[in-house]
């Protein structure tokens, strides 16, 4: 199946196809809208050809669909009819599910994406779990805060790579995770990982926009055939 990838992100969105290699963006931000969204993507899908649709959004999915505006983009989100606008049948995850899905290699993962906003996202057999971590304490302040890019750029690299290596540790052992995958931008300001971990990359979204239509159930049915996918 030919699949489209729409990664929303809080500065960029990307657009992936499961048939090409290479990707393309545009800019995020407040102003953007699920309208203004469409209208930019468009320009960009011209002589691409896909079947469905895999959607990731930087807020909370139930049930297949947006039940929250994202934090850093406009509003709108909730209710949009996507389908009706890309004229392609749509599936939609949380972003760091849909990265966390692409990711996975077994076991029970956990999925950190540091970047414009701090996203996480558990995976096991069976299972798609969209987390807030970022929003546990670290000393007087939000994980989120700590571990995003103003963050990174506040505390300086030094202290922001102490903070991140006394954080995932322990978000690994609280969650009982085997292995954390971390992904996002800021990534690339670690030379090496934390012990348990890996470097995740941006590619794997289009992964999980494949296994999202080829391997899931629907998240939107009623009948997710034994999967949990929140």
């Amino acid at each position: 199946m030919d699949v489209l990838v729409i990664d929303v992100g809080g500065t960029n969105v990307k657009l992936w196809h499961t048939a090409h290699e290479e990707h393309r963006r545009f800019e995020s931000g407040k102003s953007l809208t699920p309208e203004r969204l469409i209208e930019l993507a468009r320009p960009h899908l011209e002589d691409w050809r896909y079947e469905a649709v895999a959607l990731g959004l930087p807020c909370r999915v139930s049930n297949g669909r947006a039940v929250e505006d994202p934090a850093n983009l406009g509003a709108g989100w909730i209710g949009y009819n996507f389908v009706s606008a890309l004229g392609r049948p749509v599936r939609i995850l949380n972003d760091a599910a849909l990265q966390a899905l692409g990711s996975y290699d077994g076991g029970r993962m956990l999925f950190l994406g540091l970047g414009t906003g701090v996203g996480s996202a558990l995976v096991a057999p069976r299972l798609v779990l969209s987390l807030a971590l970022g929003l546990f304490m670290y000393g007087d302040k939000r994980i989120c805060d700590v571990l995003d890019e103003k963050g990174f750029q506040s505390l300086g690299a030094k202290k922001w790579k102490k903070a991140l290596l006394e954080i995932v540790p322990a978000l690994k052992q609280g969650l009982m995770a085997d292995y954390v995958v971390l992904g996002g931008g800021n990534v690339k300001q670690l030379d090496d990982m934390p012990d348990g971990c890996r470097r995740g990359h941006n590619r794997a979204v289009v992964e999980g926009g494949r296994r999202l239509w080829e391997e899931l159930p629907d998240p939107a049915s009623s009948d997710c055939s034994g999967w949990l996918i929140v």
